[in-house]
């Protein structure tokens, strides 16, 4: 469960950690660096490391915070630049500082160059952070949320109430728009989604991409689609009525 953020801080985290990967990735083959298995290891494990850090500084106030988080965007970057260096890849024939801070290119001169999310988020936090600093407040906490997608009314209504608890309320979605606005305005902790839903499979993108554990329901499960759920990062999937007898079952968060 990712550290208690004020929404700012939740969306930023999400997108610079979802962007990480890709960006690398892209510089690797733009610059021509071997992307093999030690490569992409090394990205894996520079993803988690900012994951982790991320959102261990994010979930400090402001004023507490010591490392910006393109800085711990730099630094997860180090780890992806030891691979090449250890696989003996030349570095690029620069001069100056940034030969030696970032010997292969790999930094991003700003987040606008991790795509329009993570600058977008980027910017609403840096405002956020100058809002609390100008106003000498600190900006609450969003409540803790559970997001419910479900086709069925009745079935949506069992499951807030099955689910819902002091301190950790439930927001029943019935669109991608109202998934989106309540991963940027709240501090989701988790989502069920209905695979009966319309909408469920941009859902569940949307939901996985921020890093959400997401569980998903439906009628006549079987390997296949599991199999393709867990690949696109669904931590459970199980049946509908599984589901619906013991909700708690499969939202550990609230047990």
């Amino acid at each position: 469960m990712l550290p208690r953020m004020i929404p700012e801080a939740h969306r930023l985290h999400a997108a610079l950690v979802t962007a990480f990967p890709g960006y690398v990735t892209g510089v690797f083959a733009e610059r021509g660096y071997p992307l093999d298995r030690s490569s992409v290891e090394a990205i894996e494990n520079a993803t988690a490391v900012l994951d982790r850090e991320l959102a261990d500084e994010l979930a400090r106030p402001f004023l507490e915070q010591r490392r910006g988080p393109l800085e711990l965007f730099r630094s997860a970057l180090r780890l992806t630049a030891r691979v090449l260096e250890e696989g003996g890849v030349d570095p690029l024939q620069t001069k100056g500082l940034m030969s030696e801070i970032d010997p292969y290119g790999l930094v991003p001169g700003s987040s606008s160059a991790l795509g329009p999310e993570a600058h977008e988020a980027h910017l609403a936090w840096g405002s956020a952070k100058a809002a609390a600093f100008m106003g000498d407040q600190k900006p609450a906490v969003a409540d803790p949320v559970i997001l419910i997608l479900a086709s069925n009314r009745t079935e949506r209504a069992m499951l807030v109430d099955a689910l819902e608890s002091p301190g950790i309320r439930c927001v029943a979605a019935r669109n991608p728009a109202a998934v989106a606005t309540a991963i940027n305005e709240s501090s989701v902790l988790t989502a069920a989604v209905d695979l009966a839903h319309r909408s469920a499979t941009d859902v569940i993108a949307r939901l996985t991409a921020a890093k959400i554990s997401t569980v998903a329901f439906g009628d006549a499960i079987d390997d296949l689609t599991e199999t393709g759920l867990r690949a696109q990062g669904v931590r459970t999937v199980v049946g509908r009525q599984q589901m619906l007898e013991d909700p708690r079952r499969y939202i550990p968060s609230v047990t």
